[in-house]
Parts: structure tokens; C-alpha cells; sequence
């Protein structure tokens, strides 16, 4: 009789063992991608915050940006985001776009490595015609899959701007796939793109290597090179710091 006790204590441990190590999602080889958005959802508790620094020179023009961004696990598949685009001292303008939303995993199984997300962000972008703050949204589609050493990343996002005080509505398409290798700490990595940048269309590639020195940090560096609709090309460089931490 005791042997049957112990044999069901076991199985009821192990039947409500099994979902909690489902529940714990997928992590991804890397916290963040430089073009696109890491599809896997931070989980419950956990806090996720990153800055960096994008230098790009289109048409003749140098610009800079700080990007800095945090997330939120509510649970182990929602979480909420926040993002700001700063723009360096002698930029006058101070804040290019401001942004806030919410993620939601419709999939995020950790034993096949694969994620599948939705999410939407409402945001207030800076004009460039008028140089005033134009409110809009952005919903998006992420997916994310483990393959052996490797992670790949799909984004699918599209910007709305309603049309205000005389301007018309625009859309913004912008896709996105990174593939990353784990070689210990360090991860190479390689993006690609398409995007509506201020209007023109644009394709991008973007080789970076992403370093891991511990798991609650991570940094690097990406150099996107820009192909315009009109034939013009123009080369820039994008750094990342991401700090994780917290957690169930």
C-alpha cells in the first residue's frame, strides 16, 4: 500500500511539474535584434532595459539617436514595452519617437524552441515635414525558432499615421529576419530588411556580432548598409546594451 502512495505522490508531482517547465518559454540566443524585434516575450517578473546608438548619414545628413527601451513580463507570455528615440545635444529637437504597448505570445513553447507573437504600440512620432509630434500605431507580428545553435527572427510591423492639421495618412511597412549563432559568448549574427524610411523605400543589410558575458547582460555592434528606391546607398552603425533581470 505504501508503494502505491508513493507511486501516485509521483505522478501528481509529475503531472503538475510538467506545465510549470512549459510555461518558462523560450529565451532566444539573443535578448534583442538590431533591425527587428526579438519575437520571445520577457517572463513574469522579469525586466528587460536597453539603450544604444544609431549614427546613420542619409542624403548628404548625419543623425544620431539614443535609442532606450524596457519591457515587462507580466506573465510568461505578456508583456508590456515602452521606447523613447533621443536624439544627441546638438540635435535641438531632443525627441524623435515615443512609444508604449503591449506583446502577447500566442506560442511560446521552450521545447521546440518556437515563439509566435502579436502585439501592438501606440506611439507619437516627429514630423519631418512640420517637425511636430504626430500621433499613431503600430501593430506587429513576430515569430522566433530555435535550430540547433542558431535563432532566427521574422518581423512583420506596419506604421499607421492618421492624417492631422492638413497632413494625410501614411502606412509604413516594415519587415525584418535576423539569423544569430551561439558560439559561447559571443553571437554572430546577420539581418535583413525592408522598411519605409521617411518615405522612401529601403532595403537593409546588417552583419553584427552580439557578445554574452553573462546572463543578465549583453551588448554589441551592427553595421546596416541602406539601399534606396532611388539608387542611393549610405552605410551606418548601431550599438546595443541590454540588461535583464527580475523573474518568477
Amino acid at each position: 500500500m505504501a508503494n502505491v502512495r508513493q507511486l501516485v505522490t509521483v505522478g501528481l508531482v509529475g503531472l503538475f511539474a510538467v506545465p510549470a517547465v512549459a510555461e518558462e518559454g523560450v529565451e532566444g540566443r539573443v535578448q534583442e535584434f538590431f533591425l527587428g524585434d526579438g519575437a520571445p516575450p520577457q517572463q513574469r517578473g522579469e525586466v528587460q532595459l536597453g539603450t544604444g546608438l544609431e549614427w546613420t548619414r542619409q542624403e548628404g545628413e548625419t543623425r544620431f539617436e539614443v535609442p532606450v527601451l524596457g519591457e515587462y513580463g507580466i506573465s510568461d507570455r505578456i508583456q508590456l514595452e515602452a521606447q523613447v528615440a533621443l536624439t544627441t545635444p546638438e540635435d535641438p529637437r531632443g525627441l524623435d519617437t515615443a512609444e508604449a504597448g503591449i506583446g502577447l505570445a500566442l506560442i511560446n513553447d521552450k521545447r521546440r524552441g518556437f515563439t509566435l507573437s502579436l502585439g501592438m504600440d501606440l506611439e507619437a512620432t516627429r514630423d519631418i515635414r512640420d517637425d511636430r509630434f504626430r500621433p499613431g500605431f503600430e501593430p506587429y507580428l513576430l515569430a522566433y525558432q530555435d535550430v540547433g545553435p542558431v535563432g532566427l527572427n521574422v518581423q512583420l510591423k506596419a506604421e499607421e499615421l492618421p492624417g492631422v492639421r492638413g497632413l494625410e495618412s501614411e502606412l509604413h511597412p516594415d519587415f525584418a529576419a535576423g539569423a544569430v549563432l551561439a558560439l559561447g559568448p559571443l553571437r554572430p549574427m546577420v539581418e535583413a530588411g525592408w522598411r519605409d524610411e521617411d518615405g522612401t523605400s529601403t532595403l537593409l543589410l546588417s552583419p553584427g556580432l552580439m557578445a554574452h558575458p553573462m546572463k543578465s547582460l549583453e551588448f554589441g555592434v551592427a553595421v546596416p548598409w541602406r539601399l534606396h528606391a532611388g539608387g542611393e546607398r549610405d552605410v551606418g552603425v548601431m550599438g546595443m546594451l541590454i540588461w535583464q533581470g527580475g523573474g518568477a
